[in-house]
């Protein structure tokens, strides 16, 4: 894993901390996501995880 992608995992771990993902959160990540204009099949793997942990009620939305 490449250290941006530790630094996306980390920005995941701690948003998530609350168990919730606001809109502002959410944003956060994905610009950290495409902010080089390129997203590697790790960053997508993290995003569904993310995204998967919503849809299973893991995680709640807010705003």
């Amino acid at each position: 894993m490449t250290e941006d992608n530790t630094k996306l995992k980390q920005m995941i771990a701690n948003a998530l901390a609350d168990g919730r993902l606001s809109q502002a959160e959410s944003q956060m990540i994905k610009n950290a996501i495409y902010e080089d204009k390129i997203v590697t099949p790790e960053e997508a793997q993290l995003w569904r995880e993310l995204q998967q942990k919503v849809t299973d009620g893991e995680i709640l939305l807010d705003g």
